[in-house]
C-alpha cells in the first residue's frame, strides 16, 4: 500500500503528465471531458466489486478451524494483492493515457491553489480504497476475530493467557482503552486512512505546497527573497536544491507527525516498560518515547521511527501487547531495534538519493536520444521516464534492499532475546557443551515462533510474499539455517555490509556526476566564472 501511495504523490508532482503521445481521448470539448470523469469515477464501482468479491469468498472458507483460517487468510492475502496491482494500473492509466490532470489543472483552474489539483486528480483513487476497506470490513475482523477464538490445542492461546500480564497490564493501565472486539466501521476506516495514507500523505502533502510555492516563485521571478540568476540551469539548481532542503527537514521530522497522525501515548510506567527500557540500555539504543500504538486491535505489529534519538519513538501496538507474551514482546522489540542498530533508516535515505540520480540519469540519457533521433522534445515523455525509472528503483531495488534489512533485524532480535535464554539443548552453539559463536537454537525457535502467531493474527499466510518483507515462511527458513551453519551467518553479514558500501560508493559516484554536470553553472553563480 506504501507504494501506492508513493507513486501517487509522484504522478501529481508530475506536472507535464499526461504524456501527449499515450492520450486516448483528448479533452477539447464539453462532451469528451465527461467521458473522461466518467472513466476517472470507474475506479470506484470496480474497486468495490473486486473487493467484495474477495470478502465474499474468505467469508466462505472460515469454518472455525484452523485449515479454514489458513484457507481465509490465503484467499483474502490473494485478493488484496490484486487490488493493489488493479489499483495502481488505474491510477497510472488516468494520470498518463487521459486528459484528467489536464482537466483539474487548466479547465477547473485549480492548479493555482495549493494542494487543491492534487487532491483533486486523487480523490477518485482515494475514494476507490475506502470503498475496497469498506467491502472487505466484514471479513478482516471476522479473520483477526477467529484467530482469537480457536480452541487452545489449535493455537494455544488459554495456555499463553498467563504468561500475558506484562502486556495486559499496559494495556489496562493505559489512557486508551477501546474495546478491541467491538470496532466499528468507522474506527476501522479511520485506522486504515491514518496507517496506509495519511502516514505517508501528510509529509507530502507539505513538499507538494513547498513545490507549488518554489514554481510560482520561480515563474513570477519573484525577488522578495532571492534575486534568481538568468541562467537557466543555475536557476533550477538553486529550486531544486530548496526543494530537496523542505523535503529533508520534513522527512527528519516526520517520526514526530506520525506521532499525532497515528493514535498513541506514552507506554504506562510498569513492569513492561522497565523491560525495554532495560533492553534499550543493554544494546545502547536510544530514543525520545516508548509508545502505545492503538489499532482497536487490529494490527499486531511494532516501529522504531527516526533517524536521531531525540526524533527517535517506539511504537508497540495494542494488539501486540493483548495477544503476545512477554518473550515474543521482546523478541519483536528486538527486531525494530536492530533497524535501528544496523543503520537502516539512514541507509534508505542513501538510496532515496542513489534513486533521483538514477531518475535524473534517465532523463539525461532520454533528452540525447530525442536530440539524436532529431525528435522534437516531448516533456511529458521526458518527465515520464524519469518517474518511470524512479518507480522502478523503488518497487524492485528498495524491496530487494528491505528484505535484506529485514533478515539482518531478524538476527538482531534473536541476539537480543538470547541472554534471557534460561535453558537450551545441548546442541545449540551458543548455550551448548562447544560454546562457539552462532545463533541459540532456543532464541531461533522462539523468534520463528512469533512470526508465524505475527502472521496468523494479522490474517496473514506465512507463505504470502511482501514487498518489504518477504514471506514469514523464508524468514523463518532462513533463521533455521543460520542456526546449525555459522559459516552461511558470517557470510551473510559480509553480503549485507558490501551492499552497504555499494550504496556509499554509488551515492558517492552519484554525487560527483552532477557536480560535474553543474560545475560551470555553479561557478557562474557564485561569481567564479
Amino acid at each position: 500500500m506504501y507504494f501506492i501511495v508513493i507513486m501517487a504523490f509522484a504522478l501529481v508532482l508530475s506536472d507535464k503528465l499526461p504524456v501527449e503521445t499515450a492520450l486516448i481521448l483528448r479533452a477539447d470539448d464539453a462532451a469528451t471531458r465527461w467521458i473522461t470523469i466518467g472513466i476517472v469515477l470507474l475506479q470506484i464501482p470496480i474497486m468495490a466489486l473486486l473487493a467484495g468479491i474477495g470478502a465474499a469468498r474468505t467469508q466462505y472458507r472460515l469454518n472455525g478451524t484452523a485449515e479454514g483460517q489458513d484457507d481465509a487468510a490465503d484467499e483474502l492475502s490473494w485478493f488484496q494483492q490484486i487490488e493493489l496491482f488493479v489499483i495502481a494500473a488505474m491510477l497510472v492509466f488516468v494520470m498518463v493515457c487521459t486528459a484528467w490532470p489536464t482537466i483539474v489543472r487548466m479547465t477547473w483552474h485549480l492548479d493555482a491553489y495549493p494542494l487543491a489539483a492534487e487532491a483533486v486528480m486523487l480523490a477518485p483513487t482515494g475514494i476507490a480504497l475506502l470503498a475496497g476497506w469498506a467491502m472487505q470490513y466484514r471479513a478482516e475482523l471476522r479473520l483477526r476475530l477467529e484467530a482469537l477464538e480457536l480452541p487452545p490445542d489449535e493455537r494455544g492461546v488459554e495456555e499463553r493467557r498467563s504468561k500475558q500480564s506484562e502486556g495486559v497490564a499496559a494495556i489496562q493501565a493505559s489512557l486508551r482503552r477501546p474495546d478491541s472486539r467491538a470496532t466499528g466501521i468507522v474506527a476501522y476506516l479511520v485506522d486504515k486512512v491514518r496507517h496506509h495514507i495519511l502516514f505517508l500523505a501528510i509529509p507530502m502533502c507539505i513538499i507538494v505546497v513547498a513545490k507549488h510555492l518554489i514554481d510560482r516563485y520561480s515563474d513570477a521571478d519573484a525577488t522578495w527573497l532571492i534575486k534568481l540568476p538568468r541562467d537557466q540551469t543555475a536557476r533550477m539548481l538553486i529550486l531544486q536544491t530548496a526543494l530537496g532542503t523542505v523535503s529533508f527537514i520534513v522527512l527528519a521530522l516526520a517520526p514526530v507527525m506520525l506521532r499525532y497522525i497515528w493514535a498513541t501515548e506514552p507506554l504506562p510506567d510498569g513492569p513492561l516498560r522497565k523491560r525495554f527500557e532495560r533492553t534499550c540500555e543493554r544494546i545502547g539504543l536510544r530514543y525520545r518515547e516508548i509508545l502505545l500504538w492503538h489499532t482497536h486491535g487490529m494490527a499486531v505489529n511494532a516501529a522504531v521511527m527516526g533517524f536521531v534519538a531525540p526524533l527517535r519513538y517506539i511504537m508497540v501496538s495494542d494488539a501486540l501487547l493483548e495477544t503476545m507474551d512477554d518473550e515474543e514482546i521482546e523478541a519483536v522489540f528486538g527486531h525494530e531495534a536492530g533497524h535501528v542498530r544496523h543503520w537502516h533508516l539512514p541507509f534508505f535515505g542513501v538510496f532515496a538519493i542513489v534513486s533521483m540520480y538514477v531518475a535524473g540519469g534517465a532523463t539525461i540519457l532520454a533528452t540525447m536520444f530525442y536530440q539524436w533521433k532529431n525528435w522534437p522534445v516531448d516533456p511529458g515523455a521526458l518527465q515520464l521516464v524519469g518517474l518511470v525509472s524512479l518507480l522502478g528503483m523503488w518497487l524492485f531495488g528498495f524491496s530487494w534492499l528491505s528484505r535484506k534489512f529485514e533478515r539482518q533485524a531478524d538476527l538482531y532480535g534473536v541476539r537480543c532475546v538470547t541472554p534471557d535464554i534460561k535453558s537450551c539443548t545441548q546442541r545449540c552453539p551458543v548455550h551448548g557443551e562447544q560454546r562457539r559463536a552462532g545463533l541459540c537454537v532456543t532464541a531461533v525457535h522462539l523468534f520463528g515462533n512469533t512470526l508465524g502467531r505475527i502472521a496468523d493474527l494479522n490474517g496473514i499466510p506465512r507463505e504470502a510474499p511482501s514487498w518489504r518483507h518477504g514471506s514469514i515462511q523464508s524468514r523463518c527458513e532462513l533463521l533455521e539455517q543460520f542456526a546449525g551453519d555459522a559459516e552461511a551467518l558470517a557470510g551473510f553479514d559480509r553480503y549485507v555490509f558490501g551492499i552497504k558500501w555499494a550504496l556509499m560508493i554509488c551515492g558517492l559516484i552519484g554525487t560527483i556526476v552532477a557536480a560535474w554536470l553543474y560545475y560551470d553553472p555553479l561557478m557562474r553563480l557564485f561569481g567564479l566564472r
